[in-house]
């Protein structure tokens, strides 16, 4: 019998159970926020945006929009021109880097992305939340060769799509609730950063972190600090969407940027949420129980395909719609109709609403070209060929949509 062949098999099998996820840690038996409603979770209702509600307040919206059609090609010194880009850059962590690749790639496959925007991966392994607000540390000096490497400036980058999280390792033992205070600081403190290293920055999208009840002792971030941590980005949105002046984006000085969810992709293990979506092990995960598996990845590359093909404050990612028909409303919704498109002389606009409204043209790099009210029939004649985007503004809401000037 052969000894040695025995030992290696036996250690070989020691190794794979020590490396197994913790599949049996199945649920935690918290309630994903999106799903929470008007319950209360320490003293907070649940909803994504705050009051039980999954739905961004018209106020918010119409911010997210303003600062949406903000958004323009810049030259590498970040001044607008039309044969600029718009960097959108990922921040975060290893499992960060994983999903946004996957979205990228995704992304680069989609007819309709527009070809402006430059998408950058600047999520980085092994980099959590501590790493991110040390500026001495070689996070920053990867994500500066990532972004030259894509042959842009940090002067370009005006979107972000962020998710982090902190270490195990650096968690406070029985730190507890406490952490979710703990990362809306930190949360805080890094959109200020961002905002000074990316002045031109005016949004961020956040998913909060994916399940983390599978990981290995000692390993990634787990719970219930990832639940935790969705959390403390919900509570700087809230703060923002209440006027809270730390949070304010809007004047020149503004030191953080709009703040707003993209996809919430936390849930309670294989625990279907009410939109069917769910974490499973160990089909979804790595062996460590913390990285995603190329099916995790591609479930969260999807939810974000999803949003950034159809949600109004992301219409800088887009160009159109694949029946021709330029929409750019709540995803689904057809709250906006814009025809013939292309046109060379007369479009039709037509809101769902029937309401009163004001409209304004504006060119792509974000000047007003014209506006006026309550016209279905709009000439387009004078303008030069090219595309153009429409923001329509109600009592009760606010719709944007982009035609094209043949």
């Amino acid at each position: 019998m052969n000894h040695n062949l025995i030992l290696t098999a036996f250690l070989s099998l020691a190794v794979s159970i020590v490396t197994a996820q913790q599949c049996q840690n199945d649920s935690t038996g918290m309630i994903p926020i999106s799903d929470l409603g008007s319950n209360i979770f320490n003293g907070m209702t649940g909803g994504l945006y705050a009051n039980g509600s999954n739905t961004m307040p018209p106020a918010h919206l119409s911010g997210g929009l303003n600062m949406a059609s903000q958004i323009q090609p810049l030259d590498l010194n970040g001044n607008p021109d039309p044969g600029g880009r718009i960097a959108f850059i990922s921040i975060g962590m290893s499992n960060a880097n994983m999903f946004f690749t996957a979205f990228r790639d995704s992304a680069l496959n989609y007819p309709q992305l527009n070809p402006e925007v430059n998408m950058i991966n600047c999520a980085v392994g092994s980099k959590d939340i501590d790493n991110i607000l040390d500026t001495t540390d070689s996070y920053w000096t990867t994500v500066s060769q990532r972004i030259a490497f894509a042959q842009a400036s940090p002067l370009q980058v005006q979107a972000v799509w962020f998710l982090q999280a902190k270490h195990v390792s650096g968690i406070p033992p029985g730190q507890g609730i406490a952490h979710l205070d703990t990362m809306e600081r930190k949360f805080l403190d890094a959109f200020r950063l961002l905002k000074i290293k990316f002045p031109n920055l005016k949004q961020i999208f956040c998913s909060g972190r994916d399940y983390g009840g599978y990981s290995n002792p000692g390993s990634g971030n787990p719970e219930p600090y990832a639940y935790y941590t969705g959390w403390s980005f919900r509570k700087l949105v809230e703060r923002q969407i209440n006027n809270d002046p730390v949070l304010e984006y809007t004047s020149p000085g503004a030191e953080v940027p709009w703040l707003g969810w993209s996809n919430y992709i936390w849930a309670d293990g294989s625990n279907l949420r009410s939109d069917g979506f769910n974490w499973l092990c160990p089909q979804d995960f790595q062996p460590d129980g913390v990285h995603p598996s190329a099916a995790g990845r591609a479930k969260v590359s999807g939810l974000l395909m999803n949003f950034f093909r159809n949600d109004t404050t992301a219409y800088w990612f887009r160009t159109q719609s694949p029946t021709g028909i330029y929409e750019l409303s709540n995803a689904s919704q057809n709250e906006l109709l814009i025809y013939p498109n292309p046109a060379a002389e007369v479009i039709q606009i037509h809101p769902r609403r029937n309401e009163s409204f004001e409209y304004e043209v504006f060119n792509s790099s974000g000047k007003i070209i014209f506006k006026g009210s309550n016209r279905t029939e709009i000439n387009i004649r004078h303008l030069r060929s090219g595309f153009y985007w429409i923001r329509i503004t109600s009592p009760s809401q606010t719709t944007t949509g982009k035609f094209v000037k043949e």
